[in-house]
């Protein structure tokens, strides 16, 4: 176990630093769509294709990933999410850029359930929720620094070349990423000689009731997480380098939430730390009530809970299945649910930018009650 933990350390660096690159661009996407040409719908339709890419794959991932090893699928993904880079900077059209950020949500598809297997089967039991955790935490202390960094390249270099740029300076950092994955990560998975094609999966009803729950959480979320940008910007007044300080401030507070949800979960049960994340239901009411920018940074805080119960998810479902498919058939069901919202969320900010965020406030409460019930 001791060898295998490596991975773990190994997959933490290489995330923290894959993590910075990343929200250099990431968050301001949607003005990118939108200067290429994308409407409010199209971006809406966007996302959901985005969300559409990342679960179909990530099924083919897990099921990949449980008959020729972690290790392959991970490098493969890798490899793929590169030529996504190269094709994201070099897009002159939001109809070239649908294909392009497909491929990318394909590669984060193929790796992710492969990953959580990864770490599920290098980490001691007692351990497990608290390394999920850790590798969160790892994750998300770049944003604090890169989002206010990326917007102010873009406020100096402009939207298309800071986005462009801090493209560029991802597909480098991602190729030398893969090389290390290739180099260091040590296979979990004894793989048999003969590879059968047999495809059964037993779901529990805790599994089918937490994909209910969390389902309508995700639809919450999706309905409204393309537009706040947008809400802020154009409705609230803020400018894009305040944008960049609300994303860092929000990622501040998610680092504590992530931890938070990790000890939760290890201390008072699995239950309690996925039920603790529809916290977050205050943030679509908060962004509607607020005047400025510190009341915007307060709703960000409302939403980084939705973290809490994150480390917990992956050990709930590997708990109950003891399969990286079944991890990659949850995460497609709950990723349907953000693809339904993208679209729906877009037609209801065009009817009225305060639509979407009252009605994902609505559904959040009733995740919440079907969850406190039946998890």
């Amino acid at each position: 176990m001791e060898k295998l933990e490596r991975n773990f350390f190994i997959y933490c660096i290489t995330n923290f630093i894959w993590a910075a690159v990343f929200n250099l661009w990431y968050n301001f996407l949607p003005k990118y769509y939108e200067l290429l040409g994308a409407s409010a719908i199209i971006i809406g339709f966007i996302f959901s294709l985005e969300r559409i890419s990342e679960g179909i794959s990530g099924i083919f991932g897990g099921y990949l990933s449980d008959k020729v090893g972690r290790k392959k699928v991970i490098i493969l993904g890798s490899l793929l999410g590169n030529i996504s880079l190269l094709a994201l900077y070099l897009v002159t059209d939001w109809l070239w850029l649908v294909p392009a950020i497909a491929l990318f949500w394909i590669t984060v598809g193929i790796q992710s359930p492969t990953i959580s297997a990864l770490i599920n089967e290098s980490i001691s039991k007692k351990k497990i929720a608290s390394a999920f955790s850790i590798l969160s935490i790892m994750s998300n202390i770049p944003a604090i620094f890169t989002i206010s960094l990326g917007g102010l390249l873009i406020e100096k270099m402009g939207l298309l070349s800071g986005i462009r740029t801090s493209l560029l300076i991802s597909f480098v950092i991602g190729t030398c990423l893969t090389l290390t994955y290739i180099l260091f990560l040590k296979e979990t998975l004894q793989i048999p000689k003969k590879i059968k094609i047999k495809i059964k999966l037993e779901v529990s009803k805790k599994i089918l009731y937490f994909v209910m729950s969390y389902g309508l959480l995700m639809f919450s979320v999706s309905l409204v997480s393309p537009f706040v940008i947008f809400y802020c910007q154009d409705v609230k007044g803020i400018s894009m380098l305040d944008w960049g300080i609300v994303r860092s401030s929000f990622t501040a507070f998610t680092l504590i939430a992530i931890l938070v949800g990790g000890l939760i979960s290890d201390r008072f049960g699995r239950k309690i730390a996925l039920l603790s994340s529809f916290i977050s239901l205050l943030f679509p009411f908060s962004i509607l009530l607020s005047k400025n920018l510190l009341h915007i940074i307060i709703a960000h805080i409302f939403a980084s809970t939705l973290v809490l119960g994150s480390s917990s998810i992956p050990v709930y479902i590997f708990e109950k299945s003891k399969s990286a498919k079944m991890i990659g058939v949850v995460n497609f069901c709950l990723l349907i649910a953000m693809v339904l919202g993208y679209p729906i969320g877009g037609f209801l900010y065009s009817l009225s930018p305060e639509y979407p965020f009252l009605i994902s406030g609505l559904i959040r409460i009733i995740g919440l009650l079907i969850g406190f019930f039946l998890l």
